[in-house]
């Protein structure tokens, strides 16, 4: 089978080689077609092989995110809503430290908002990148997480859905763009799952910055691509729910935070204030730009988000509009967050920690009532009264029965989850 026949209609209803396409002559991946051939095949297996890792992780979440609290089915727990989505993000985290080593130790800032938000150029822009670090023709059939970090040099690493890690250079970074879309129809937001692009004279030794796809469907995307920017929409949620801090990168042109920004938001649960960019502030005058960054502050505010503050940028221009400095100091406080290369394992050991003082507590609680009716129905002389008192007794030795069970599953649960994760990071 030719290498072409594999990827057909996997991101387009147009066959390989029918886009009008003027070629590329500096980027050897956008003007050959056998260096785009070659390009290609690093990231899609001929068959359908996945790495051990990928099996552990996949196991991992199984245990976090599914088997954890489905123990507690008859056991009321405080908030268990909220444990859940605590597990899920942590699961994410727990493997993502694994899987990309330069992230320990490091706070994340996520980079969030809509399609054409500018998001890539706004972190091009910050980083002061000397030529654009990031790729800035985008689309929902190209856009992929992307992590920039400080590292002792230059490199580009591609990680794929099926576990594996691709060392690329900087052509083929600037190849996984809307060009390579539009010439062989080929999206590979299908196959890479993230970047991570480690940087010798990144400015922020401490940090990570991580680029997200938009969350939303652009005007621009036809019916074919909707149910690829709804996976899009699932993949920016599952990257920004577990960053340390979090930018919302809005355009200008927008004059006020949208109510489904808002609402995104407010999904993520994230604990940090985050900080609100109106980006592209050059289109506007100074009058303008001062009413906008106060509507959005106020619309910001009255919804409930936390709010660090409100600024407006300039990408084109590299600079902050009225020398506020909101940015500055929003990356000095996210600076001091202290990270530990061990913290999800700590969380995990938290939430353990608090679910076994919770099922004591309910015990003890049990164990109290069991015994004052026991007392109330020695001393009572009303053969009605000690009925209802025997069956609220059997009540209270059924509760005592259920909280020692999951006492007895939930402990042999957390020792084998704890053998699973120490077998995952020592391999």
């Amino acid at each position: 089978m030719d290498l072409f026949d594999e990827f057909e209609d996997i991101d387009s209803q147009e066959s390989f080689l029918d886009f009008d396409y003027v070629p590329d002559p500096e980027n050897k991946y956008l003007s050959s077609e056998t260096e785009a051939l070659q390009f290609i095949a690093q990231f899609i297996p001929l068959k359908d092989t996945k790495s051990d890792s990928y099996y552990q992780e996949k196991q991992l979440k199984k245990m976090l995110e599914l088997q954890f609290l489905n123990m507690f089915q008859k056991i009321e727990l405080s908030n268990k809503a909220q444990l859940q989505q605590q597990l899920e993000m942590l699961s994410d985290k727990l493997l993502e430290q694994k899987k990309y080593n330069m992230l320990k130790g490091k706070v994340v800032i996520g980079l969030g908002g809509k399609f054409s938000a500018g998001k890539s150029k706004f972190i091009n822009s910050l980083l002061k990148a000397g030529e654009e670090l990031l790729p800035e023709d985008q689309n929902p059939t190209t856009s992929i997480p992307t992590y920039i970090v400080q590292g002792k040099m230059d490199e580009i690493n591609a990680y794929t859905n099926s576990g594996d890690k691709v060392t690329l250079d900087f052509e083929a970074l600037q190849a996984l763009t809307h060009k390579f879309y539009r010439k062989f129809g080929i999206g590979f937001s299908s196959f890479i799952h993230s970047l991570v692009i480690s940087e010798d004279d990144m400015p922020y030794s401490g940090m990570a910055f991580l680029d997200t796809p938009g969350y939303n469907k652009p005007d621009a995307v036809d019916e074919v691509q909707l149910q690829k920017s709804d996976s899009d929409q699932n993949k920016a949620y599952e990257q920004l729910r577990k960053v340390d801090y979090l930018i919302w990168l809005m355009d200008i042109e927008n004059g006020v935070i949208q109510q489904n920004d808002i609402e995104f938001i407010e999904s993520l649960n994230l604990k940090n204030p985050i900080l609100i960019v109106i980006n592209k502030a050059d289109k506007k005058i100074d009058r303008d730009i001062e009413k906008i960054v106060n509507l959005v502050n106020k619309t910001a505010e009255d919804a409930g988000i936390n709010v660090f503050g409100v600024a407006a940028y300039s990408s084109r221009e590299n600079k902050e509009w009225g020398n506020t400095d909101v940015i500055h100091r929003f990356l000095e406080l996210a600076s001091k967050t202290k990270v530990k290369s061990g913290d999800v394992m700590g969380e995990v050991h938290g939430i353990k920690t608090k679910i076994l003082e919770e099922l004591k507590v309910g015990e003890a609680s049990w164990i109290r009532s069991r015994n004052h009716l026991s007392n109330t129905i020695a001393n009572s002389e009303s053969i009605l009264d000690i009925k209802t008192l025997v069956d609220l007794y059997g009540d209270a030795l059924e509760g005592i029965r259920l909280v020692k069970r999951s006492l007895y599953q939930f402990n042999g649960y957390m020792k084998k989850l704890e053998n699973k994760l120490e077998e995952y990071y020592e391999g």
